[in-house]
């Protein structure tokens, strides 16, 4: 008799890298909360460096908000949704599990890592040396600009990962997320993709299945305008993980790579960014 045989076969996640401005506004935690059943959902480093800072930032949110109205009123309002958004991190930081929201980061080394269980830890080494890169072409090192950098080299380190970021409300109907605008600022264009391309089309609708499976909706109905935005970094794929200058993990024609060069070296060269509205 020949016996019965069973396949199963399991499909890799998707991965998203949380906007911080999105993190911290009133669609923060609800995303991370919800969309953690259904995705990988992954925060920048600067972001927890924000958390630890929150006595500082409660009293200073502007030096949080992204470029838009300078109007009085319209600052004091989003920065009160910063203030209330800190303050929910900081309670669900305190009293939750982070490993059952699904929700992971890069810190300053594995140990103070949070990743899934099949990540390599190489990729804290990775993602150093494309971090570095980038940052060597801020001219504002402020905290919002470092929390871009985070996330943009988050994006890029991750094999297949994309940036949820969204136009604030208080943005005109053609804007563009801040994060396009500030990466635009650092030589990395960002282009609008076309309603009408194939690509687009087939993946904002499994992103709808997948968001409407999350459950949500409601806040699409809220007033949230979420877009994504995708990085291709055709040099970062040289990067070498090395700590401190130990031993690269990347192999083939990029492991005679040395250090040095690697400190040196242009992850972001011919960078583009492509983004669209959800």
């Amino acid at each position: 008799m020949v016996p019965e045989l069973s396949v199963a076969i399991t499909q890799k996640r998707w991965a998203c890298v949380l906007d911080p401005t999105l993190a911290l506004s009133i669609y923060g935690l609800p995303l991370v909360t919800r969309l953690g059943r259904v995705m990988e959902v992954w925060v920048g480093r600067e972001l927890w460096h924000i958390l630890d800072n929150t006595h500082f930032y409660l009293q200073r949110p502007d030096t949080l908000l992204s470029s838009g109205s300078e109007d009085a009123e319209s600052v004091a309002v989003r920065s009160q949704v910063v203030i209330n958004a800190l303050r929910e991190w900081e309670h669900i930081r305190l009293e939750s599990d982070p490993g059952r929201q699904n929700c992971y980061w890069i810190g300053d080394g594995p140990l103070e890592s949070f990743l899934p269980e099949e990540q390599e830890p190489e990729i804290v080494w990775r993602y150093e040396a494309i971090s570095a890169s980038l940052d060597r072409r801020l001219s504002d090192t402020g905290t919002l600009p470092s929390a871009y950098r985070d996330t943009a080299s988050l994006a890029v380190s991750l094999p297949a990962a994309f940036v949820l970021t969204h136009i604030p409300p208080e943005s005109g109907h053609d804007a563009m997320p801040g994060i396009c605008q500030t990466l635009d600022g650092w030589g990395i264009s960002c282009q609008t993709v076309a309603t009408d391309d194939p690509w687009r089309r087939k993946e904002s609708e499994i992103l709808y299945q997948t968001l409407v499976q999350a459950g949500l909706g409601k806040w699409a109905w809220s007033g949230l305008r979420a877009a994504v935005l995708h990085l291709a970094a055709p040099a970062a794929l040289t990067a070498i993980g090395c700590n401190g200058g130990g031993p690269g993990y990347l192999e083939g024609e990029f492991a005679h790579f040395e250090p040095a060069e690697q400190e040196q070296a242009d992850y972001w060269r011919d960078a583009q960014g492509y983004w669209y509205p959800l």
